[in-house]
């Protein structure tokens, strides 16, 4: 096998891996970078392949890191089949249709502000998307399937938000049986609402992620303690608390946790509003696939006629009904994307509570350098949104342990359930730092040197 890293290589966007085994081409990912999708010089613009000698593209989950350039794969020649599990499918449709609509506004925009300047076309648009969903074949966990001829494609439930993936592909090299896998982005243990990552033996060649390689983050039960005492503090005060949440995965964890500690800590209710569109439509996905969460949330759920949802969750559907929220009196808590405060609704919402220090600010995901909710979390005096200044007076509480990456101690964890005896590992999705901190982890596992690929470093494996 040949492999070739075109992604998250010392980074955590753009995932993308081609694996190439005898005369076939099979892709892993094809995800966004973080860069500005509009900019011609944008590395999103650029495949360091052809798209048309690819024989399969297999998918690990539905985050815009992960899927973001599929259509963009479509839109520049590729014709074959497209492997996700059935909730990633579902999920897929709407993130991709959703991300078009943005480029075409951010296109529209820049036309506005620089008319003179020449702006190229949006990476992608809504047919291409279109197409991209017609060649989506949906894959079960735990059924394996044959992608190309000797090729076999297993998916294993990851546990880090519905319908995520660990890919484990099968081949035989040279008469002899042998194992891929790519964990995906794996899930922590013991989060109550999904599964933790399932476990893979007899692995002859491991892809790892490596996001929280260098942190260990609190316990659940910890963290729902801090949650029981925040929400406590807003109904003493009477007060706000708003969450900047992601769409995907975070808002509804963040919906079952606040149902959760209502249910079973004894926390009296308060209203829970959700706004956010998008997550809106996502969470509709989430009721559709029941058999994915723990049967511990099932039965929460069950009371209720609809999962993530009950006599106290309330989805914001028209804009008037997130600008009433702003003057509605406290006690309440406020979902609302996105989740590093850059934009979306939460911006509105943070202007109306940020510098009364009743009420309160609880960042749930992690913060890239430079952003709004980077600088809440650092605790800074003065924030601009909306090109206004604002003192931030408000509590801010950091609860990332929330996030739905394994730490260090869960990947720790996984790599020892492996049983160890794997000939070549690779870290990627991660930052420099995090890869360093976790090859000594991984290291015991794996009889070669651990590896750190640099971008469109190949290995003969």
């Amino acid at each position: 096998m040949r492999i070739t890293f075109h992604g998250a290589t010392r980074q955590v966007t753009g995932s993308a891996h081609l694996l190439e085994i005898g005369p076939h081409r099979i892709l892993l990912d094809c995800g966004l970078f973080d860069s500005d999708r509009i900019d011609p010089a944008s590395p999103n613009r650029v495949l360091p392949f052809d798209p048309r000698s690819l024989d399969a593209v297999v998918v690990s989950h539905a985050h815009n890191d992960h899927i973001g350039r599929l259509p963009y794969l479509v839109k520049e020649g590729y014709a074959g089949r497209i492997f996700t599990t059935p909730a990633t499918g579902d999920i897929a449709s709407i993130m991709l249709r959703d991300s078009a609509r943005i480029q075409r506004e951010d296109v529209r925009m820049a036309h506005i502000r620089h008319p003179h300047i020449e702006t190229p076309d949006p990476l992608f648009d809504l047919l291409d998307v279109e197409w991209l969903v017609e060649r989506l074949e949906r894959v079960r966990y735990e059924e394996p399937r044959e992608i190309v001829p000797g090729v076999t494609l297993t998916y294993h439930d990851a546990g880090h938000i519905l319908g995520s993936a660990i890919v484990q592909i099968d081949y035989k090299e040279d008469g002899r049986d042998r194992r891929f896998v790519f964990t995906g982005d794996l899930g922590r243990r013991n989060t109550s609402l999904l599964p933790d990552p399932a476990v893979v033996k007899n692995i002859d060649i491991l892809v790892s992620e490596s996001t929280y390689g260098n942190r260990e983050l609190e316990p659940y039960e910890r963290l729902m303690k801090q949650l029981h005492a925040i929400v406590a503090r807003a109904i003493r005060l009477q007060s706000k608390v708003v969450i900047p949440a992601f769409s995907l995965g975070r808002t509804q964890r963040m919906v079952y946790c606040l149902q959760e500690l209502f249910a079973t800590h004894k926390l009296r209710p308060i209203p829970i509003y959700v706004d956010s569109p998008l997550a809106n439509r996502l969470t509709e996905v989430h009721r559709d696939h029941p058999e994915a969460y723990t049967p511990h949330a099932r039965a929460l759920m069950d009371k209720d006629p609809l999962y993530f949802g009950s006599k106290y969750v309330e989805f914001c559907q028209t804009f008037d009904d997130s600008r009433r929220l702003n003057y509605q009196r406290g006690p309440m808590i406020v979902i609302s994307s996105s989740g590093m405060c850059e934009a979306g609704r939460i911006r509105h919402h943070l202007r109306h509570v940020v510098s009364d220090p009743d009420n309160a600010i609880v960042i749930v995901s992690y913060q890239a350098e430079d952003t709004m909710g980077r600088k809440i979390s650092e605790g800074v005096e003065r924030l601009q949104i909306l090109d206004h200044w604002y003192d931030l007076n408000a509590a801010v509480y950091v609860l990332d342990g929330f996030s739905g990456h394994a730490d260090r101690n869960d990947l720790a964890w996984w790599y020892e359930q492996t049983g160890g005896e794997i000939e070549h590992g690779f870290l990627v999705h991660g930052d420099p730092e995090a890869m360093e901190a976790l090859t000594p982890v991984l290291q015991p596992f794996v009889k070669n040197p651990v590896k750190l690929p640099e971008f469109h470093e190949s290995f003969e494996v």
